[in-house]
């Protein structure tokens, strides 16, 4: 009563003085109630204390540097715990994703922890190792590396009996990683080859110096789909006077500016830059003196920019090899396979000649030919024409080399999870009859290919997207590198060479709906593995068969990295191993400690003298 009665004196002492001033506002007594007495929400943010609760220990995990979000180790996502708080993970804990992922992860969730008791001789040879790794995967020099490690033990001398023990100066180093990493990833490869049944090597020849180096690299299906491994790199010293020579005009021809220069970014940029580059040329052509080759370029470059004609052909140009570029770009992805091929390539074939029938070559295109024809109505038509041959003349080029194999990646296409013809039984089986493999039997593959359809329309009804299934599955047996999940081909985050991881070659990645063919039917065969030995012969042919020779060539991108100027003493058995552990280990960086803690063998050849005693690799010609 006492607080109602001072709330009726304040509240008729506020209207007198209201009455006095002649204020239009009239306080009650629910408006004289303190606001300030109420406490704001507070702002939803993890708590730590969520982490020792056992139902959410396995798989939650923290976010450093965003506290209203938390994240899934398991499916590998983040979500909010902005607004419901401890309830927004009962709810991600209750999802038909998580409950998917937590099966798989739970199997192998005992592998990714190291062993229960770790001396501190393997300790040092687990951070000597990882060290190694890690200078390889970014093109260190060993003499970089002794400098690291001997920072190393300056900094962390105080704090640490391991640090002061370290020891891996440039010859460790260099044996670390030819005698113990290089063959160790490259005999991983190897094992899994023999379980593939099919495989492909291919190799390919580049010169450094006076030296022809041969990378041998293969090819073939696991259960996580295509993977590519580099299983050699051997050197041929005895190349002859001519083939140097040839060498080095093939090297000054390489190193021509406009080489580097795309044709369709240079009409780009050439557009860009019309206006002023136009009235340059035009208003310059008096000060180059007549009769001298440098007149007769300018001559040709004034009466290009002195009409219309010019800026037409430029943007057709770049309209028609946009569309090129496009399916050039999808040939060189790092996991295209040989059952893309017919789709990516018929689609441009396709589009091409849609644009022909249509006649329809650009918005900008169109625009001048408005106003052409006010002006000279037979050039629009010679201009239209001269592009319409030159879109034949693509189509008629692109047929030249792919009419011959055309029906061949047709069959192959079957396989396509994009193919309009997936999962036919009548195009299954012309697959069947192109391979010949032997010893499938044909009714019981018909069985088997029956429960493949079922399975997949099944996964094809279920809340989760196919994508998000066959990555679970992915990162389940990546145990040791989670953001292999999500990359192409399982080639790391901290690989130095980026070129194949550019946004606009893998911009398709990124869909939420992409799915890659091989990852898809990996993850078909391993819902029941012992149930489909015919169709695993099959698929694993199929998929053995590369599609280009692009894998190979991408060595001497790698070799130009690692083998530079700066580094040109290494020989050829450092740069082999060197390769070796980059394309065939898919392990992070930061993950490696935690793998080779786990790899006894590893630790002990790291630790032993073995490693010095091997002798360097002599290859009999």
């Amino acid at each position: 009563m006492d607080d109602e009665s001072d709330d009726s004196i304040i509240t008729m002492s506020m209207i007198e003085k209201e009455q006095e001033t002649m204020s239009l506002t009239i306080t009650t007594e629910t408006a004289t109630t303190p606001v300030s007495r109420k406490e704001k929400k507070k702002k939803g943010i993890f708590k730590k204390d969520w982490l020792n609760i056992k139902e959410y220990s396995p798989w939650l995990q923290e976010i450093k540097n965003d506290p209203t979000k938390a994240r899934c180790k398991t499916c590998l996502r983040t979500f909010s715990v902005h607004y419901d708080g401890k309830t927004a993970l009962k709810k991600h804990m209750n999802s038909d994703l998580h409950k998917s992922c937590i099966k798989s992860f739970t199997n192998t969730s005992s592998i990714v922890l190291p062993a229960p008791c770790v001396s501190e001789i393997q300790k040092i040879s687990s951070i000597e190792g990882t060290f190694v790794y890690h200078g390889v995967k970014h093109g260190h020099s060993y003499t970089s590396q002794q400098c690291t490690i001997n920072l190393v033990k300056t900094l962390f001398e105080s704090s640490s009996t391991v640090a002061k023990s370290l020891s891996c100066a440039k010859t460790k180093s260099r044996a670390i990683a030819c005698n113990v990493l290089a063959p160790y990833f490259t005999r991983k490869i190897l094992d899994e080859v023999l379980e593939a049944r099919f495989y492909s090597i291919s190799f390919d020849a580049s010169n450094k110096g006076n030296t022809k180096i041969y990378p041998f690299v293969i090819q073939y299906f696991s259960d996580i789909g295509v993977k590519k491994g580099l299983i050699d790199f051997i050197e041929d010293s005895r190349e002859t006077a001519l083939d140097i020579f040839n060498n080095i005009i093939k090297v000054l021809l390489q190193h021509i500016n406009i080489r580097w220069l795309s044709l369709l970014r240079s009409i780009e940029r050439l557009i860009e830059t019309y206006e002023p580059l136009r009235l340059y040329f035009l208003n310059h052509q008096t000060t180059i003196k007549k009769f001298t080759t440098a007149a007769e370029n300018m001559q040709i470059l004034i009466s290009f920019f002195n009409n219309s004609d010019g800026l037409c052909t430029l943007n057709f140009l770049e309209i028609v090899l946009d569309d090129i570029q496009q399916a050039e770009f999808k040939l060189q992805r790092t996991w295209t396979t040989a059952v893309d091929l017919y789709r990516i390539i018929t689609n441009l074939i396709k589009k091409l000649e849609q644009r022909l029938h249509n006649k329809y070559f650009g918005n900008e295109v169109h625009l001048i030919f408005n106003r052409l024809k006010e002006v000279d109505k037979n050039r629009v038509e010679e201009l239209q024409e001269s592009f319409e041959l030159f879109i034949k003349t693509v189509v008629e080029y692109i047929n030249s080399y792919f009419n011959p194999e055309k029906e061949f990646y047709e069959i192959l296409s079957v396989l396509d999870s994009q193919s309009i013809h997936f999962l036919e039984w009548d195009y299954f089986m012309n697959l069947v009859n192109l391979i010949k493999i032997d010893g499938i039997n044909i009714d019981e593959l018909y069985n088997e290919y029956c429960e493949i359809k079922f399975i997949y329309d099944h996964m094809k009804n279920k809340n989760v997207t196919i994508n998000e299934q066959i990555k679970s599955n992915i990162s389940s047996k990546n145990v040791y590198n989670s953001e292999s999940a999500t990359n192409n081909n399982y080639e790391i985050l901290c690989d130095i060479i980026d070129n194949e991881k550019d946004d606009i070659l893998n911009k398709d990645q990124d869909s939420k709906g992409y799915i890659q063919s091989d990852q898809l039917w990996s993850y078909l065969l391993n819902i029941k593995p012992n149930t489909t030995p015919n169709l695993k012969l099959i698929i694993s042919y199929v998929f053995s068969i590369p599609r280009s020779n692009a894998f190979v060539e991408s060595i001497f991108s790698h070799m130009n990295h690692l083998w530079s100027d700066y580094r040109n003493r290494m020989d050829m058995e450092l740069v082999a191993a060197e390769l070796q552990i980059r394309k065939n280990a898919n392990i992070s960086c930061k993950d490696f400690y935690k793998f080779i803690l786990s790899q006894e063998d590893l630790l002990k050849k790291i630790a032993s003298n073995e490693k010095f005693g091997k002798k360097k690799r002599i290859l009999d010609k």
